[in-house]
């Protein structure tokens, strides 16, 4: 279809590029500022665990701090809803709306225009622009919000009786506290116009209803009061706008479709999808898969892409939770191998040039993506087999849902999401006991919840002794350790520990990796020291124990501040070799390789980044060659502030979902690097001294951590090593050069003598066990019966499954062997089936027979099974029956 034909709504065609950029083109034609997607992960809101609306990157404007006097601002903002409030996972693929990934189209003004432009600019693009019908339109506004009900009865054409009121579906907060304020948003009727009349004002099938037939289409939020903590309103001092359309549903919408996976945003993923499978895809139930899939994908193309990989805790765990359930939905498509990478280049091929994150990383995700599945396809099948045994097992007991205890075996030992297993629970009809699961979750973890955050304790202003109103400490470290006769803001007791923020502060705040300075404050009669130092908001906090003096407002009014000079200076050689690090490991393996965080302190520094694979022995060795190189080379490190537009413009690196100012640090290290970075550093590279690598290890999938140190450590390490390899040389008696095969050669003697010593116990433990099976040995119908308990110590308890293995070695044709043996605190049965016996004596089903004697559990096969019981006094009740069972078992197949 193409721009000339209508769709069955009479809206003219467009494809989804087009819609986009319509879009955005309408309001930069009405000076509205064009600005970036913020990434999936916010980096500078705890709150969040990923950007779920296009209002998050514009919080702080929001809140007062509009440094850069942004005015009007439009995008298309990249969004995840996976958790908390917006939580549409379950959702995902069952209906035709509800999504994990999507982008969010949005215009705002911050103090600037305000309801009428709002309400006549998004009338104008709908209705003007993308030729929108009226008479499916409808405009909903906030119960008391006569005013803006007045604007669009007087700016637009819209039938008054359209424009509905409703409570609190028409007022928006952004949480408890803060600003809010009512809202106007405009519906679209996908239904039959012959019953619109008689359904649009119902509170079910009308307009804000439990339907799927008016959906909203477009949020106009109105900011003008603030919430306070007693519940009331405050008008704020400058109105704002904050708008949102669904980009995938008016797709949907603009294309004439009844779901947003039939627009050409998910087409070519959906097409895909049913080619690599040869499924057929159904808009209906039969094409969840498909949709699930197509989804997700979406999801983790781009969350990967900004650098969150799947992995055990917050934003890599919900991304495996989606990963996986793609991967079990793929499965049901009948895929049995990584599926899920195969469709990475699609998504790229569709949205690259929209979003180069997604190009440039192509390679990596595909890696990524296609080492989770792997690593998860191997136990997939088994554990879905598993769980399909314990659902027959509970409709056959007539249970309704899947214990907790049983959910947490398939979370622990497959790998399964918990909202894997209740998906599929629901789809045979059971429910989930999430209490129990959480429960098992608490047992397993055994530790104390975290303590609540830096920011939390200390932000707020109670318990605090307040000597100035200011809110704002001036950093002066970069140029100076020391500062005399510095004003106290505010400082506070916390149990041994003395809370201090001052006017200015030359003590480094932790942040970008590098921990907080240490040092000394003194004043008259009072002496403390710095352990550490945070930022809170705009203010240092200068965590410090009291080394003599009392602490009072007489003796805080000024003080004098001085850093460990030796702890900074170490810090700063740490600092800047991690840099070269990141730069080094660039140019080795690739430009792939991003920075996924840091720690740098006086002692070590570590580094984690994106890559797919362990580093070879050589690439570490190039990586620290190079950096040692830069190092002699003695380059000069410079520091300048730029613009954010012109660093990048001047090629200095930032990291993608990091949050910058209009003005930003730029670090330049020769020719070899050029970062945006906070943090201080050495004058040059020579400075630095000398660079180890000390570990390399993964830390999830796809992100690797290097640990290493610099510096004098950097010498200590080296000189370690040298005492150690001095000490082996010695015991071993060669040369540093034949060290290496020495130690091979000892290594290969000892796994051969551990191979003989373990010959040599089975041996023992099979002659003891045939033995001792002779004693037992007694005739019994038509075969033989070897009954008994093992006597205290013959065996230890690692060697039961040799013990196990060795009984079919010498059992007779005809014989079964029932062993117990009591370790004191547990008690181990072993069963054993001759050939000749197995039709009448199977010994999984013997063993399943006894073992609730002894309050044992276990299995087998049928020729020989074992069971474990925590309970040692049930060893002569379980002979007792199993000399029954046997002996009445033989003589059924003598007869």
């Amino acid at each position: 279809m193409n721009s000339s034909e209508t769709t069955g709504f009479g809206i003219p065609f467009q494809s989804s590029r087009d819609i986009r950029e319509t879009f955005l083109k309408f309001f930069m034609d009405r000076q509205h500022t064009l600005i970036p997607s913020a990434g999936i992960a916010p980096s500078d809101d705890p709150t969040l665990l990923f950007t779920n609306s296009g209002m998050n990157q514009f919080k702080s404007i929001f809140l007062g701090d509009n440094r850069a006097g942004l005015k009007r601002a439009t995008n298309s903002q990249k969004c995840l809803r996976v958790s908390g409030k917006h939580n549409d996972l379950d959702e995902v693929g069952r209906d035709g709306t509800h999504h994990t990934f999507f982008e969010m189209l949005g215009n705002w003004s911050f103090g600037d225009y305000y309801k009428k432009e709002a309400i006549l600019w998004a009338w104008e693009l709908l209705t003007k622009v993308w030729k929108f019908p009226r008479n499916r339109l409808f405009a909903t506004v906030y119960k008391d919000d006569e005013e803006t009900a007045l604007i669009w009865k007087t700016v637009t054409d819209i039938d008054h009786e359209r424009i509905l009121f409703f409570e609190k579906e028409n007022f928006w907060e952004m949480g408890t506290v803060g600003p809010c304020g009512p809202c106007s948003e405009i519906h679209f009727d996908l239904g039959d116009l012959k019953t619109q009349a008689e359904t649009f004002c119902d509170p079910v099938l009308g307009v804000n209803g439990q339907n799927q037939r008016y959906i909203e289409i477009w949020n106009l939020v109105f900011m003008q009061f603030e919430r306070m903590k007693d519940g009331s309103l405050s008008p704020l001092k400058e109105t704002h706008v904050d708008t949102g359309s669904g980009f995938e549903r008016l797709c949907m919408v603009i294309q004439g479709q009844q779901s947003n996976y039939d627009s050409d945003v998910f087409r070519p993923l959906i097409s895909k999808i049913a080619e690599l499978s040869q499924r057929p895809y159904s808009g209906s139930e039969e094409g969840v898969p498909h949709r699930v899939i197509a989804d997700h994908v979406r999801a983790l193309g781009f969350a990967i892409a900004d650098g969150v990989t799947p992995g055990n805790e917050g934003r890599g765990y919900v991304m495996r939770r989606i990963l996986r359930r793609a991967c079990r939905f793929a499965h049901q498509l009948g895929q049995k191998e990584p599926f899920l990478c195969q469709l990475i280049p699609v998504l790229v091929g569709q949205m690259g040039d929209i979003y180069p994150e997604l190009k440039e990383q192509e390679d990596y995700i595909i890696q990524v993506v296609r080492s989770e599945e792997s690593r998860f396809l191997k136990t997939l099948d088994q554990g879905l087999s598993k769980l399909s045994v314990l659902i027959d097992k509970l409709k056959q007991s007539r249970k309704d849902e899947i214990s907790g205890q049983d959910a947490f075996l398939f979370h622990d030992t497959y790998g399964f999401p918990v909202d894997l297993v209740e998906v599929i629970a629901r789809e045979h009809g059971l429910g989930l006991d999430l209490a129990s699961y959480q429960l098992c979750m608490e047992e397993q973890k055994d530790r104390a919840r975290k303590a609540k955050k830096f920011d939390d304790t200390f932000a707020s202003d109670e318990s605090w002794v307040i000597l100035s109103p200011s809110k704002e400490t001036r950093f002066t470290g970069y140029h100076s350790i020391e500062e005399t006769s510095v004003s106290v803001l505010r400082y506070r007791e916390a149990g041994d520990e003395i809370l201090l923020v001052t006017e200015c502060s030359p003590f480094y705040a932790e942040a970008g990796g590098q921990v907080g300075d240490q040092g000394l404050v003194t004043s008259s009669g009072l002496q403390l020291r710095v352990l550490d130092t945070r930022s809170v908001l705009d203010l240092h906090v200068h965590r410090c124990s009291l080394i003599h003096g009392l602490v009072s407002e007489e003796t805080l009014r000024t003080v004098d501040l001085l850093v460990d000079q030796e702890a900074r200076e170490k810090t700063r050689r740490n600092h800047s070799a991690t840099h070269l690090l990141h730069s080094a490991l660039r140019q080795v393996l690739g430009e792939h390789v991003s920075q996924q965080g840091s720690w740098v302190g006086p002692e070590r520094l570590r580094f984690d980044f994106r890559h797919h694979q362990a580093l070879t022995e050589k690439e570490l060795l190039q990586v620290e060659c190079l950096v040692n190189q830069v190092i002699r080379e003695n380059q000069t490190i410079e520091t300048s502030l730029l613009s954010f537009d012109k660093a990048r413009e001047q090629g200095a690196m930032a990291l993608f979902g990091e949050k910058y100012g209009d003005t930003v640090r730029v670090l330049t290290m020769g020719s070899f690097s050029k970062e945006l970075c906070g943090g201080t550093h050495a004058d040059a590279t020579g400075d630095i001294g000398l660079f180890r690598i000390v570990s390399e290890s993964s830390v999830a999938a796809g992100v690797r951590r290097i640990e290493a140190c610099a510096g004098l450590n950097a010498l200590i390490f080296m000189q370690q090593d040298r005492a150690c390899l001095h000490k082996m040389t010695m015991t071993l008696k060669c040369s540093t050069e034949h060290l290496g095969e020495k130690v091979a050669e000892l290594a290969a003697r000892s796994r051969e003598a551990e191979r003989s010593l373990q010959n040599y116990h089975r041996k023992e433990i099979f002659q003891k066990a045939s033995a001792l099976c002779q004693q037992y040995r007694s005739p019994s119908g038509s075969g033989y019966k070897t009954i008994g308990a093992v006597p205290e110590g013959m065996f230890r308890t690692e060697d039961l499954q040799i013990l196990s293995d060795s009984l079919s070695s010498f059992i007779l044709a005809d014989e079964v062997i029932f062993l117990t043996v009591n370790s004191g605190s547990q008690l181990s049965l072993l069963l054993s089936c001759g050939s000749s016996v197995r039709d009448k004596v199977r010994a999984g089903e013997l063993i399943s027979k006894l073992a609730p004697v002894a309050e044992a559990r276990g299995g087998g096969r049928a020729d020989r099974a074992r069971a474990g019981s925590g309970n040692p006094a049930k060893e002569a009740l379980v002979l007792e029956a199993a000399e029954q069972k046997i002996t009445n078992l033989l003589a059924e197949s003598k007869g």
